[in-house]
């Protein structure tokens, strides 16, 4: 059954285009045109510490999937917990685990920088 929004009638013709009693176009949902989705900037401030705290406790790579990094988050995190279970058997390699903590923190950092400066400088809400 299909409902005529104009004249307010019944009918059974789903696959016409007007209302064989008005006359009037029907208007499909397929027809309306929504919104683009927003995306918010997000603080480098906030992802530093996020992926610092997230880091500290094995979860490498969180400030990656805060920024939309979902590929480089994922793998940053897979090897994080590599490093913890290699440096739980190794104290040694702490060392390394500590380096690469701090690196993928500051490269949280710099990729929601740079992303906000790039949606400035364009002046839209594109989140690439």
């Amino acid at each position: 059954m299909v409902f005529c929004r104009h004249c307010e009638r019944d009918f059974s013709f789903g696959d016409v285009s007007y209302c064989p009693t008005c006359g009037k176009p029907r208007q499909d949902f397929s027809a309306v045109i929504s919104p683009p989705p927003q995306t918010h900037s997000k603080k480098p401030e906030n992802t530093l510490a996020i992926s610092m705290l997230a880091g500290a406790i094995a979860f490498n790579g969180v400030g990656h999937l805060y920024v939309g990094k979902i590929t480089k988050g994922i793998k940053l995190l897979i090897v994080g917990w590599i490093l913890a279970a290699l440096t739980i058997l190794f104290p040694p390699l702490g060392i390394i685990y500590f380096v690469f903590w701090i690196w993928q923190a500051y490269d949280a950092y710099r990729i929601s920088k740079r992303r906000n400066e790039n949606r400035a400088k364009k002046g839209n809400n594109v989140f690439w």
